[in-house]
C-alpha cells in the first residue's frame, strides 16, 4: 500500500524532470539558433505598430501579410521590454512554457497525472518543436492560445463563463494567424453538441463580436489576409486587396523537387512522431459504439479529431504543392499539435477496436511511418547503406553455380537504372520497413509465447505493439540526434547577434534614409536602429520583392523593380545581402557617388552570412 502511494509522487517527480528538460532545450534553442525572415518581420513591424508609427495594414506601408495580433503581441513586449532579438526570444520562451503548462492541466483532467506526465514528456522530446516555439514567431503564440482554448473548453461540465473565454480566445488565435480560421467555427459547433444551446449561442456570439471588432477597427486593409483565400469569380471586389503579381527571381532557389516534397513529409514524421503516427492509429482503432465511456468523451473525440486533421490537411496543402514553402511542412504542424496529442488520449483512453481487420490496417500504418522515419536519415546513412548491402548475383548462381554478391548500388543503377538520389532516399526508408517489422515481430513474439496468459487477454497485441511503436519512435530521433554541423556560434548566438546589430547601427546616422535588402536571417538588426527613414515595402521575409504593376504593390506594402532602383538611389545608405548582388546592381555600385563602409559583424561571421554597407558620398 504504501508503494502504491508513492507512484503519484513519482509521477509528479518525472513530470517536473520533463518541464525542467522542456526549459532547459528552449534555452538552449533560442540561444543558439539563427534568426529567420518571419522572425525579424513580426519583430520589426509589431514594434512600430506598437510606437505608433504605423498601425496594421495602412496602405502605402508594410505588407500586413499576417493577421494583426501576429505583429502586435511582440511589438507591445519590445515596447515595455525594449526592442531586440533577445526580448522578442525570451518572451516565446515564456509563451512556450505557458503553453506547456496549459496541455498538462488538459491531459491532467482528461486522462489523469499519467496522461499528463505523458504530455510533458511528448513535448520536451520534439526538439524541432521546440526550437520552432523558441524563435518569436506566430506558431508559439498560436499554440499556447490553444493550449488554454483547451484548458477552458475541454472535460467535464465546464462554467458558462469559461466556455465564453474559451471561444473569445479562439478568435484571437485567428487574429493572430488566419490560418487557424476553423477553429472558432469548430469550437462553437462542439460547445453547441456537448453544451447546449445556451452555450453555443453565447459561444457563437462571443466569436462574432471579436470577429466584426477586428474588422471594423482595420477595414478595410484587413480584407487582405482575407483575399487569397476566396474565389476570384465569386469576389471581384476584393481584387483592390489582392496581389496580381508574381514573385521576382533572385540568385537562390528553393528546391521543389518531388524528391523534396516527400522528405518534407518525412521530416514531418520524424519531428512529429508520436503525434502523426497516435493520431491515425486512433483513427483505425476508433472504439465501437459500446466501448466509449460517456456520450461527453466520444463528442471530444469527433471534436478534436476533426479539428487535428481539418488543419493537417489545410496546412499540408499550404506547403507540400507549393514551389516556395515546400519544407515548411514541419514548421506548419507545430500550430495544433495539442489537438492531435488531446485526440490521442481520449480516444486511447477508451477500449480500442482491435479486430483483425484494424489490426492488419494498424500494421500497415506502423510500417508506412517506419519508412518515413528511415528516409529521414537519408543523407546519413543513405550511401553507407548503398555500399554495405550486399545482394547476391542470382545470374551466376543460377547459370553458372558461382557464389558471388554485388552492392545494393550496383543492382539498383544497373539493374533498375535507378538515379542516384532515388536510391539514397529508398534504402533507408527499405531498412526502415525491415526494422519496423522486426520490432512488430519482437512484439508479438513476447505477447504470444513470454507474457502471461491473463495479462495477454487484458492487454491486446495491438495496444501493446502501438506502444512500443510510440515509444521508439518518438525516443530514438532524440539518440540518433546528430550534432555535426551545429552552429560554431552555439549558445552565444543571440549576444553575437545583438553586438553585429549595434555595430551596424553605428554606421547608420540618426535620420538616415536607409535602403535595406538585406535577407530575412538578417531583418532583426534594423530593431537596433535608431530614428533612421525606411522604404517601408522593403521590411519583409522575402517576399516583398514582386513583378507587378506599380501603384497597385506599392499601395499594399510591396515594390517592384522600378521602385528598387528607385529607393536606393535616393537612399543615404545602402545595406546589401551579397545574394543580391545581380551583375547590375554592382554596375550601379560603380558607377554611382556611394562608397563602401567597412561593416564587421563579428564572431556571428562563424554562423551568418555577411552584410555590405554602402554610403552616400558627399
Amino acid at each position: 500500500m504504501n508503494q502504491i502511494k508513492r507512484v503519484p509522487y513519482l509521477i509528479e517527480l518525472i513530470t517536473v524532470i520533463g518541464l525542467i528538460f522542456y526549459v532547459a532545450q528552449s534555452w538552449y534553442f533560442a540561444n543558439s539558433l539563427d534568426s529567420i525572415g518571419d522572425e525579424g518581420s513580426y519583430l520589426y513591424k509589431g514594434y512600430v505598430f506598437a510606437k505608433g508609427d504605423y498601425y496594421p495594414f495602412q496602405e502605402y506601408t508594410f505588407w500586413t501579410n499576417k493577421a494583426p495580433l501576429a505583429f502586435l503581441i511582440p511589438g507591445y513586449i519590445q515596447l515595455w521590454f525594449g526592442p531586440g532579438l533577445r526580448v522578442g526570444r525570451d518572451f516565446a520562451i515564456v509563451v512556450s512554457v505557458l503553453m506547456l503548462i496549459a496541455v498538462w492541466i488538459t491531459a491532467r483532467r482528461l486522462g489523469g497525472k499519467g496522461w499528463a506526465a505523458l504530455a510533458v514528456w511528448v513535448f520536451a522530446l520534439s526538439f524541432a518543436q521546440i526550437s520552432v516555439y523558441s524563435e518569436a514567431v506566430s506558431q508559439g503564440l498560436v499554440a499556447c492560445m490553444l493550449g488554454w482554448m483547451f484548458v477552458l473548453t475541454l472535460g467535464g461540465d465546464r462554467p458558462l463563463w469559461q466556455l465564453i473565454l474559451g471561444s473569445a480566445l479562439s478568435m484571437l488565435i485567428v487574429m493572430t494567424r488566419q490560418n487557424m480560421a476553423v477553429v472558432p467555427a469548430l469550437l462553437v459547433a462542439y460547445i453547441f453538441w456537448q453544451c447546449g444551446r445556451t452555450a453555443g449561442w453565447w459561444a457563437l456570439g462571443t466569436s462574432a463580436v471579436l470577429f466584426i471588432g477586428f474588422h471594423i477597427l482595420y477595414w478595410p486593409g484587413i480584407l487582405q489576409i482575407w483575399a487569397p483565400w476566396l474565389p476570384k469569380s465569386l469576389t471581384p471586389f476584393l481584387d483592390n486587396y489582392r496581389v496580381s503579381a508574381q514573385l521576382a527571381g533572385t540568385e537562390f532557389t528553393f528546391d521543389a523537387s518531388t524528391l523534396s516534397r516527400f522528405q518534407s513529409f518525412a521530416t514531418g514524421v520524424h519531428d512529429h512522431f508520436f503525434i502523426f503516427c497516435g493520431s491515425l492509429s486512433a483513427v483505425i482503432l476508433w472504439p465501437k459504439r459500446d466501448g466509449w465511456k460517456s456520450s461527453s468523451q466520444f463528442k471530444m473525440a469527433v471534436f478534436l479529431g476533426i479539428n487535428f486533421f481539418v488543419l493537417f490537411l489545410m496546412h499540408t496543402l499550404a506547403s507540400l504543392p507549393t514551389d516556395y514553402c515546400v519544407h515548411c511542412f514541419s514548421a506548419y504542424q507545430t500550430f495544433y499539435t495539442s489537438a492531435g496529442f488531446f485526440f490521442i488520449l481520449i480516444v486511447f483512453s477508451n477500449v480500442l477496436n482491435t479486430s483483425k481487420q484494424r489490426l492488419s490496417l494498424l500494421i500497415i500504418s506502423l510500417l508506412f511511418f517506419a519508412a518515413n522515419l528511415g528516409l529521414y536519415y537519408y543523407q546519413r546513412w543513405g550511401d553507407w547503406l548503398l555500399n554495405n548491402i550486399p545482394l547476391p548475383r542470382l545470374n551466376r548462381i543460377f547459370r553458372q553455380g558461382e557464389l558471388s554478391a554485388t552492392s545494393l548500388r550496383d543492382v539498383l543503377t544497373y539493374t533498375l537504372n535507378l538515379s542516384p538520389e532515388l536510391q539514397k532516399r529508398l534504402a533507408p526508408a527499405t531498412v526502415g520497413i525491415l526494422l519496423g517489422l522486426l520490432l512488430i515481430v519482437f512484439v508479438w513474439a513476447f505477447h504470444r509465447f513470454l507474457l502471461q496468459r491473463e495479462l495477454a487477454g487484458l492487454y491486446p497485441f495491438a495496444n501493446i505493439v502501438l506502444a512500443c511503436c510510440l515509444f521508439v519512435g518518438t525516443v530514438l530521433p532524440v539518440a540518433l540526434k546528430d550534432t555535426t554541423g551545429t552552429e560554431k556560434c552555439s549558445t552565444n548566438f543571440l549576444s553575437y547577434y545583438e553586438q553585429a546589430g549595434k555595430t551596424l547601427a553605428s554606421l547608420v546616422p540618426p535620420g538616415s534614409l536607409v535602403y535595406w535588402n538585406g535577407s530575412g536571417r538578417h531583418l532583426a538588426f534594423m530593431l537596433y536602429m535608431k530614428d533612421v527613414k525606411l522604404f517601408p515595402p522593403q521590411i519583409h521575409a522575402g517576399g516583398g520583392y514582386v513583378v507587378g504593376d506599380t501603384k497597385q504593390l506599392l499601395r499594399l506594402g510591396l515594390f517592384n523593380d522600378e521602385l528598387d532602383k528607385q529607393w536606393r538611389e535616393s537612399a543615404d545608405i545602402l545595406i546589401v545581402w551579397p545574394t543580391y548582388f545581380t551583375k547590375e546592381f554592382r554596375e550601379f555600385i560603380d558607377r554611382s557617388a556611394y562608397e563602401q563602409i567597412p561593416f564587421d559583424i563579428g564572431k556571428l561571421s562563424q554562423c551568418e552570412d555577411a552584410l555590405y554597407v554602402f554610403r552616400r558620398g558627399s
